[in-house]
């Protein structure tokens, strides 16, 4: 099956071996690597990791309190973090239903990505999907050309957005999409979490994670921890 440039390069951790994945990539235009990877189970560039579980390691993984951590070192880890779950049944497992899709939801509000495969070789379609679409948007990347601003909207050199995308789960979208909404970072900041997370995109949990970097309390109330120009 031709997909892509045979270069785009596919590294499986050294314990995928014996899923059968590593095996059924080498069907597409893919060089896959073999090596031990400190978070996640599949890399595809700089910016995409993929932890793969079994519904049954998915249930057990929870149960053991494993699965929390597990994900915290992917998103520390990668600009892009899934979670790929494999398995034709999601209740096959020990855990109420409710629970794994509670967990599932918190996931997904965490900025983590959730694709669902059915076997090794469903796995292996999406990984070459993800890698067909990694390697198209790093020839755009390498394509020159002038600066886009999209709708309209401020540039990428613009430091109001650096400050916003710094903060884990916001990405320069959602940046975009909180000034569009507020105007300046000192009207954001005026509006506050409860406005924040009313915002597409935001929610409680970014809501959260844009409070811990941009508000700093202090003895006379809230100071606000950014530059005078990100300010302006």
């Amino acid at each position: 099956m031709r997909s892509q440039d045979p270069t785009t390069v596919v590294i499986a951790d050294v314990f995928e071996q014996a899923s059968g994945v590593p095996a059924a990539l080498t069907r597409f235009d893919l060089r896959v690597l073999v090596e031990p990877l400190p978070a996640g189970d599949y890399q595809i560039g700089r910016e995409i990791l993929i932890e793969r579980k079994t519904v049954p390691d998915l249930h057990g993984s929870l149960g053991r309190n494993r699965l929390w951590a597990q994900l915290g070192r992917l998103r520390d880890a990668a600009a892009h973090p899934c979670l790929l779950i494999e398995g034709t049944d999601l209740d096959a497992g020990p855990r109420h239903p409710n629970a794994i899709r509670g967990a599932l939801l918190a996931i997904a509000d965490a900025g983590i990505t959730l694709l669902w495969s059915q076997d090794p070789d469903d796995t292996a379609l999406w990984i070459n999907r993800l890698a067909l679409r990694h390697a198209r948007r790093q020839a755009k990347v390498q394509r020159p050309g002038p600066p886009v601003r999209p709708n309209g909207g401020p540039s990428l050199s613009d430091p109001r957005l650096g400050l916003l995308s710094a903060v884990p789960g916001i990405s320069i979208g959602t940046a975009r999409t909180l000034l569009d909404r507020f105007g300046s970072i000192q009207h954001l900041i005026a509006a506050g979490p409860e406005q924040w997370a009313d915002v597409d995109g935001i929610g409680a949990v970014r809501a959260h994670a844009l409070a811990t970097t941009l508000l700093a309390e202090t003895t006379g109330g809230q100071d606000v921890a950014f530059s005078r120009e990100a300010a302006r």
